[in-house]
């Protein structure tokens, strides 16, 4: 790598500690012949999901005096996650052409160099920002993720965003027949489904139940001392509640939005720019996902920064409103967690209000919020305290719609539009999380309760909850099975009595 100059930024080495990760940077200049460095107070962020994202510079060779130089978005992936990254990544494009209006050109970072895979199995992937970003970043200001702002900057970029998001990228023509955003229709079962699926979640929940003390396939959740409805109980077939119609507005999402993956320009002063913001991440943008996707991840993932801080009551306070953001702020919770509550639902229902949308938002927003709570369950970083929190969300959640939306369906054979099975059946390669292979889940007998799993405080499932139906290969207990077979042994030998009585 070439010297740095004065005016393009400091040398790798204090600002980047893993040595591995150094000489890729390294070989990666000398090979394009490009001088890379790190601005000034530079920071390596760690996302949920084990990613990291840094700034660098670029200096090009030009003639002497002039040095052109760019900012790009240095992500590196970890082994596991790398290649749904990079197939995510070629969205970029693909959206900047699809997409209404000029929201990719301003605000979705594109990738400009082939990825670099490490020897250690990760993955260096190069993004570059918009224009907007770069013009405000030219003279070495800072870049802030949204992670690294609080008070009234945090509002504001978080505000920026999601009207951005559903404003701007989804800015639609209403729809003929209510004036409003367009809505699809599906079932609630296939619905969660598919939320858990496009956050990776859904192979990992019954590992993350678990942790917690319960069984997935449990009625009802024994949390504190109240039972709660069990969320996953509706993505099984059998459930009453699975096949309730679901009515969502779907358009643009990020699919992966959260304060990592949100960057924010610093003016000369220090000052914030959040409506030039750049997105980064773009592994899991979806054409068609349920627009309260983006909105319930970055509110999720922001709250939960302050969850630690909250006393009992204003925690419990925290997941009223969010599970009731029509009823007004509770007395006891503070701001700023209550005003990104209270944002998230005024940015989304007045892009949704023309001809009663209003009530169709806030309906998949809940439901939206359900899905993400139980994807936070499965990192490991929020386990155990902000990750139970979650599941209590999640299941309060769950309760406040049933009770509005009760079951009219009765049980019966999956439908058609039913997505993969259930019960889910954990991986069989080594656990992503532990490094080690979980053990399967057996299949529970029918109408036998399933016993309580003790949690070390965090729980149990409920006395007399019911467990997941079994289908055909289910088998009866080990112990069901030696009574049959006493009892075929004693028939047995009284008749054998009885024929020789005889003769």
């Amino acid at each position: 790598m070439k010297g740095p100059t004065a005016d393009m930024g400091e040398p790798l080495e204090p600002y980047v500690p893993d040595p591995t990760l150094r000489a890729a940077l390294e070989d990666f200049g000398q090979q394009c012949d490009r001088e890379i460095s790190v601005p000034p107070q530079t920071r390596l962020d760690r996302g949920y999901g084990g990613g990291t994202l840094f700034v660098a510079r670029l200096t090009d060779p030009a003639p002497p005096g002039r040095e052109p130089t760019r900012e790009v978005f240095v992500k590196v992936l970890p082994a596991r996650s790398r290649h749904r990254e990079v197939r995510g990544q070629q969205w970029s494009r693909a959206a900047a052409r699809a997409t209404v209006g000029d929201f990719a050109r301003q605000h979705l970072a594109e990738q400009i160099f082939p990825p670099i895979d490490l020897r250690d199995g990760r993955r260096l992937m190069f993004q570059e920002p918009t224009s907007d970003f770069q013009e405000t970043t030219d003279d070495g200001a800072r870049v802030r993720g949204l992670d690294e702002l609080d008070g009234e900057d945090l509002l504001a970029a978080f505000r920026a965003v999601l009207e951005a998001v559903l404003h701007e990228w989804n800015s639609v023509a209403p729809a003929p027949a209510t004036g409003g955003p367009s809505t699809r229709e599906t079932l609630l079962g296939p619905y969660l489904e598919r939320e858990l699926r496009a956050a990776g979640a859904w192979e990992k929940l019954h590992h993350a139940l678990s942790i917690f003390g319960f069984h997935s396939g449990a009625e009802s959740l024994l949390i504190d001392s109240r039972p709660l409805p069990n969320p996953l109980r509706t993505v099984d077939p059998a459930s009453p509640h699975h096949r309730q119609p679901v009515r969502f507005h779907a358009g643009f999402a990020h699919g992966d939005l959260h304060g990592g993956n949100v960057l924010v320009p610093c003016g000369p002063d220090g000052r914030p720019h959040p409506e030039r913001f750049s997105l980064v991440g773009l592994s899991a943008v979806d054409a068609e996902a349920p627009l309260t996707r983006d909105v319930a991840a970055l509110l999720l993932a922001t709250v939960l920064r302050y969850v630690p801080s909250l006393g009992r009551d204003e925690s419990e306070a925290l997941i009223d409103y969010l599970v009731h953001p029509q009823r007004g702020r509770p007395g006891a919770l503070p701001a700023p967690v209550a005003e990104l509550v209270r944002i998230a639902d005024e940015v989304g229902t007045a892009y949704a209000r023309p001809v009663g949308g209003t009530v169709t938002w806030r309906r998949q927003a809940r439901l939206s919020l359900i899905a993400q709570a139980l994807t936070c369950t499965t990192f490991e970083d929020l386990r155990p305290d902000r990750g139970l929190w979650c599941l209590r969300l999640a299941a309060r959640a769950m309760q406040a719609h049933i009770e509005e939306n009760p079951a009219v369906h009765p049980a019966g054979a999956a439908p058609a539009t039913a997505v993969g099975r259930w019960p889910v059946r954990p991986p069989t390669s080594p656990n992503e999380e532990t490094g080690t292979t979980p053990p399967r889940h057996a299949p529970a007998a029918p109408h036998v309760a399933a016993p309580p799993v003790p949690a070390a405080g965090h729980g149990v499932v409920a006395p007399g909850a019911a467990p997941s139906r079994v289908g055909a290969q289910g088998s009866p207990p080990r112990r069901v099975r030696l009574w049959c077979a006493l009892a075929a042994a004693l028939l047995t030998a009284g008749i054998a009595m009885w024929l020789l009585d005889a003769l």
